[in-house]
């Protein structure tokens, strides 16, 4: 198979793989089953298909195919294991309130529950299905470090950093430095917090702090009937008009097995991108759907002609930022002022998103820390509980339960994507600021300017797009930003 034919099966297998996601977690389709997918497309990550492609990775292009073979080899392996554990899960349910509730809406109601007893019993329960899930997701691990080994690579920290071109170790030196010099800022913005919550921050845990972090507040300046609009009236700010991108779905209908997260799933790029959320109002709900309607608008406005390695594979943290930009706007006093009509917006707000992103940016520094300790060398994934709930409690600064040490790790290091998409988000950020003024986002020539950007879809990473920008690409903008003036 020649790479213009495994170019073209790889974009019939991820369109299929996609809409299978997006049916599952939307709610649509109760089973999740890949497969019958797999088995059509089995050629495609072969061992001899594979190897190929890992043969043939000079330039951007090939690079990018041989992560992409690489990747779905792995999971096509272990896709047994993978089903089981998302089945069960789906399937798993915990006492809450004298009634059963499914796991998945239990992981929503903890940062929801105001009632510190509850919270606790119900995070508990939660632990308690973590841990029964364990055991199958050791052994995934255990399969994705056998795998990498026999494609060549020491371990799967190493396929990964040498297939994705990210420098993780380099990385996670960053990362404790960022770390450390947010220590101070963090810890009296989580005081503060936890205390005004009632919460001893001596006895807090994780999910305390979430509960803090991420409840539902200030309903009345975020209300859920005016999240659309809000979102409209900020894309045509720039230029952009979302009821007339036919590309752009919204699936805002409530379901009993959907997401409790909002997620954006790109079907197929440029062609029908799908944006998933259950709308409940507050200042986090709008956060969390302008991101993924900051990844629909790259993923809508990538540039068709561009081949496929460059609009369905690549470098996430790239479309992470885009995310994160669009996400940025929705604590802007301008924003708020001009779009949501809040003229005078608490500062209890911008202390909460200070410490929102603080909490967000250090807590993965922890994750990368703590997944190259995991994946590294012949460590024994069951072993590692209790280092996970000492580097992730270091990190965010409260009790971290250890059940959660496999639970709380995404494939292909992508923890990763998240940081150094940070780190592109505020260089960008600043630019837009310094070019098109503090309110950016009311300017059709940022529009276009992002346009310019999005349209090129995945082409570059994220430390490439900085350099060709002339931007400063590293943790000290993002350090400035996290520790700015409110």
């Amino acid at each position: 198979m020649n790479v213009a034919q495994y170019t073209q099966r790889a974009e019939q297998f991820t369109e299929a793989l996609r809409r299978e996601e997006y049916l599952h977690f939307s709610g649509i389709k109760s089973d999740y089953r890949t497969e019958e997918i797999f088995e059509k497309f089995a050629d495609l990550f072969s061992r001899e298909a594979v190897l190929a492609r890992l043969g043939d990775r000079e330039g951007r292009d090939g690079r990018y195919l041989a992560e992409f073979a690489a990747r779905h080899h792995i999971e096509q392996r272990l896709r047994g294991l993978t089903e089981r554990i998302v089945e069960a899960e789906r399937a798993a349910h915990v006492a809450y309130d004298g009634e059963r509730m499914p796991f998945l809406r239990a992981l929503g109601q903890l940062v929801q529950e105001p009632d510190h007893g509850r919270r606790r019993a119900l995070e508990e329960a939660v632990a308690d299905v973590m841990s029964h899930h364990n055991e199958w997701r050791a052994q995934r691990m255990a399969g994705q470090r056998q795998i990498a080994q026999e494609l060549g690579f020491e371990d799967y920290r190493a396929l990964c950093e040498d297939l994705s071109g990210q420098p993780l170790r380099a990385l996670g030196r960053e990362m404790a430095l960022l770390a450390e010099d947010t220590q101070s800022a963090y810890r009296e913005r989580i005081e503060e917090a936890l205390d005004g919550a009632g919460i001893a921050p001596p006895e807090a845990t994780d999910w305390d702090l979430r509960w803090t972090v991420l409840a539902p507040r200030h309903t009345r300046a975020f209300p859920r009937e005016r999240l659309l609009a809000a979102a409209e009236a900020t894309l045509a700010g720039m230029g952009v008009v979302l009821s007339e991108q036919a590309n752009v779905q919204l699936d805002l209908e409530a379901r009993p097995g959907k997401s409790p997260r909002p997620f954006c799933t790109p079907v197929s790029v440029p062609g029908e991108v799908w944006v998933v959320a259950s709308p409940r109002g507050g200042w986090v709900d709008f956060l969390s759907f302008f991101h993924e309607l900051g990844h629909a608008e790259h993923f809508a406005c990538t540039d068709r002609e561009l081949p496929g390695p460059y609009r369905i594979m690549g470098d996430e943290a790239l479309t992470e930022a885009f995310a994160f930009l669009l996400q940025s706007v929705v604590l802007d006093r301008g924003w708020l002022r001009e779009v949501l009509g809040v003229k005078t917006p608490p500062q209890s707000l911008f202390r909460a998103g200070q410490l929102l992103s603080l909490w967000y940016v250090r807590r993965y520094a922890g994750k990368i820390l703590y997944e190259l300790d995991l994946h590294g060398g012949d460590v024994q994934p069951a072993e590692m509980a209790p280092h996970y709930a000492r580097l992730l409690g270091e990190a965010v600064g409260v009790r971290v339960a250890p059940e959660a040490y496999l639970f709380d790790v995404d494939d292909w290091f992508y923890c990763a994507r998240y940081l150094r998409a940070w780190m592109l988000d505020a260089c960008l950020q600043l630019h837009l600021r310094e070019r098109f003024g503090p309110v950016w986002f009311r300017s059709p020539e940022a529009g276009q300017w992002l346009l310019s950007l999005w349209r090129r879809g995945t082409e570059l990473r994220a430390e490439e797009l900085a350099a060709e920008l002339g931007l400063q690409f590293g943790i000290a903008p993002l350090r400035d930003r996290l520790l700015g003036d409110l």
